[in-house]
C-alpha cells in the first residue's frame, strides 16, 4: 500500500462517507504537531483554529512516549502504546491518514510509529495542513474528541520496521554478525553531519556515526510534499545507499529520520529501522565513536 495520500483523495473520502451504512468505515484522521520542534523546522505560520474535518490529535510528545526515558518523545513500550491507541479508538484494520501543521515535519514520525506496531493502512497527507488550506478545502475550528475503545487492540509488532537503540547502532558500526548489510543514513543537515555546523542542542558533539551516509530530510520534500519517486531514488543512490539493502535512519531526535524511512519504504524496501535516540543520545556521550569530514 502507498504511504502517501493526495489532498484531493482525502477530500473524496470525506465527501463519499456513508455513515448510515454500518459496514462502511470512515477513515481515521490524525493531526499531529511538535510543540518542541527545533529551530530548523519549516517556517510555516498557521491559524490555530483550522483542522481537517474529523481530526483527532495524536500526541507523540506527551502521550505516545516513554516517560522513563531521559530523551524526548521516545517510542513507548507496547503496553503504553496499546493503552493510548485504545483512548483514540483506533483499530488495526482502520484506514488512517496522518497530517501535521508544518507540511511534513513530524507526520512521518507518526506513520512509522503506527507501522512499527502493525498498522498497515496508514498514509501521510501530501503537503499537510498548509496545502489543505491553500486549496480552500473544508475545515473545522476545533479538533474532534476521540471515541475510546474498550476492546484491547492486539498490536502486531513489525520486527523489520522498528525503532532501535544505541546497541543496535554499535552492532552495525562494529560489523557484528547479522548487521553487516544494514546501512546508516543521517537526515541532519550536511553541516551538522560534517561537524562544521554547531549542534542546536547544548553540550553536543559534532560529526556523525562511522560509516553513515548523509541525506538531509529537507531535500526529499518540496512545500511539505515528497518529491517524485525517481527523484527520491536518485537522491538515495547519490548518497551512496544500496537500494537493495536495509537502512537505519538517524537525525537529531528521531523525528525527521522517519521522513527518510517513509521515502525509502516508498521505493520498495521493507526492512527499515529508525534510531530513536539519534544524535540527542549519540552526540551527548563520549563513549560513542564519531567521525568528521
Amino acid at each position: 500500500m502507498q504511504t502517501i495520500i493526495q489532498p484531493k483523495q482525502l477530500l473524496s473520502l470525506l465527501e463519499d462517507e456513508l455513515p448510515e451504512v454500518a459496514e462502511v468505515k470512515s477513515p481515521k484522521i490524525l493531526f499531529t504537531s511538535m510543540k518542541k520542534a527545533p529551530a530548523s523546522k519549516p517556517g510555516i505560520v498557521l491559524s490555530n483554529d483550522a483542522y481537517i474535518p474529523q481530526s483527532i490529535y495524536f500526541d507523540f510528545e506527551t502521550c505516545f512516549v516513554d516517560g522513563n526515558s531521559a530523551l524526548e518523545h521516545m517510542m513507548p513500550p507496547v503496553a503504553i502504546f496499546e493503552n493510548e491507541i485504545a483512548k483514540l479508538g483506533l483499530e488495526m484494520d482502520d484506514e488512517i491518514v496522518v497530517y501535521d501543521d508544518f507540511g511534513n515535519f513530524c507526520a512521518s514520525r507518526v506513520w512509522f510509529m503506527l507501522t512499527s506496531m502493525g498498522f498497515s493502512k496508514v498514509r501521510v497527507l501530501q503537503g499537510g495542513l498548509p496545502t489543505w488550506l491553500e486549496l480552500a478545502y473544508p475545515t473545522q475550528a476545533t479538533l474532534t474528541s476521540p471515541k475510546p475503545s474498550f476492546v484491547k487492540v492486539n498490536l502486531q509488532v513489525n520486527r523489520l520496521m522498528k525503532f532501535v537503540d544505541s546497541d543496535f547502532m554499535l552492532s552495525i558500526i562494529n560489523k557484528r554478525s547479522g548487521f553487516e548489510r544494514i546501512q546508516i543514513v543521517d537526515a541532519r543537515s550536511v553541516g551538522r553531519f560534517e561537524g562544521t555546523e554547531t549542534e542546536p542542542r547544548a553540550n553536543m558533539r559534532s560529526g556523525h556515526m562511522p560509516g553513515a551516509s548523509s541525506l538531509h530530510y529537507a531535500r526529499l520534500l518540496e512545500h511539505g510534499m515528497f518529491k517524485e519517486k525517481y527523484v527520491l531514488q536518485d537522491m538515495f543512490v547519490e548518497a551512496g545507499v544500496d537500494l537493495n539493502l536495509p537502512i537505519v535512519t538517524s537525525c537529531g531526535s528521531g523525528v525527521t529520520a522517519c521522513i527518510l524511512a517513509q521515502a525509502y519504504y516508498e521505493l520498495g524496501n521493507r526492512e527499515i529501522y529508525v534510531y530513536d535516540g539519534s544524535w540527542s543520545e549519540w552526540g551527548a556521550s563520549d563513549s560513542f565513536p564519531i567521525e568528521k569530514l
